[in-house]
C-alpha cells in the first residue's frame, strides 16, 4: 500500500515542477527590442534669459524624443575649464563667475539611451563691477542678556548697494543675514549651525549686491549657552 502512495506523491510534485518551468520560460525567452538610435532634437531659441555679476540663468526652447524623456547637458565656457550641468527641465543656471566676463554657453540634448542632439551655443556677458568690495565688519562681539550670551553683532560695512553679511566658523557659513546681527536662538533653533555649550571662533564677512566680498573681520571666540 506504501507504493502507490509513493509513486502519486512523485506525480503531483513532477507535475507541479513542469507548471513552474512553463510559467519561467516566456520571461526568459523574451527577445529584447532594437536598440534606440535616435537622438532627441535640436533645442531651439537658447538665450541668456537673466544675468548678474556672478551668475547667469540660460533658458531654451524644449526638444523632444522617441522616448518620450529628454534631459540636457548645458556647458559654460570658462578660464578655469568648462563648467557642466545636467539639466531636467529647458533651464539651467550657472554661479561663481567673474564679472565684466563674456562666456560661450552650449546646450545638447540627451535621451536616456544616450543618443545626443547637435548642441547649440549662446554669448553671456557678466556686467563689470564699478564700485570696490565692502569695507571689513568691525567690532564683532557678544551681546548679553543678564549675563547670558544672546546674539552676535558687529558693525555695518558701507556700500554703494545693499549689503548682507556671512557669519562663518572657519570655512562654514553659520548664518547669512542682512541684518548686523544674528541671535543665539536662530543659530541653535533655526539655522541648527550650532551645539549649545559648543566653543566656537566667529569671523564675519560683508557680501554686497554686486557679489562682492570685504575681508573677514578680527575672530570672535564664543561659548553657546545651555538652556
Amino acid at each position: 500500500m506504501s507504493i502507490p502512495h509513493r509513486r502519486t506523491r512523485s506525480t503531483v510534485i513532477g507535475l507541479a515542477l513542469a507548471a513552474c518551468a512553463v510559467l519561467v520560460m516566456p520571461a526568459t525567452a523574451a527577445v529584447a527590442g532594437p536598440p534606440d538610435r535616435v537622438p532627441p532634437t535640436v533645442p531651439t531659441d537658447l538665450r541668456v534669459h537673466s544675468v548678474g555679476f556672478t551668475w547667469v540663468s540660460l533658458a531654451w526652447n524644449p526638444s523632444t524624443d522617441n522616448s518620450g524623456t529628454v534631459l540636457y547637458d548645458a556647458t559654460l565656457q570658462a578660464a578655469g575649464g568648462p563648467l557642466q550641468q545636467r539639466a531636467f527641465t529647458p533651464t539651467q543656471g550657472f554661479g561663481g563667475l567673474t564679472p565684466g566676463t563674456t562666456y560661450t554657453a552650449s546646450v545638447r540634448a540627451v535621451d536616456l539611451a544616450g543618443n545626443a542632439s547637435a548642441a547649440v551655443s549662446v554669448q553671456a556677458s557678466t556686467p563689470a563691477r564699478t564700485l570696490p568690495p565692502p569695507t571689513t565688519p568691525t567690532n564683532l562681539r557678544g551681546v548679553h542678556v543678564g549675563g547670558v550670551l544672546d546674539r552676535i553683532a558687529w558693525d555695518a560695512s558701507p556700500h554703494g548697494t545693499p549689503v548682507s553679511y556671512l557669519l562663518l566658523s572657519g570655512e562654514t557659513v553659520l548664518s547669512s543675514v542682512s541684518t548686523t546681527s544674528v541671535s543665539v536662538f536662530q543659530l541653535v533653533h533655526v539655522d541648527c549651525a550650532v551645539e549649545p555649550g559648543g566653543t566656537y571662533t566667529l569671523t564675519v564677512r560683508a557680501l554686497s549686491a554686486d557679489g562682492d566680498f570685504s575681508d573677514r573681520s578680527a575672530p570672535l571666540t564664543v561659548t553657546i549657552p545651555i538652556r
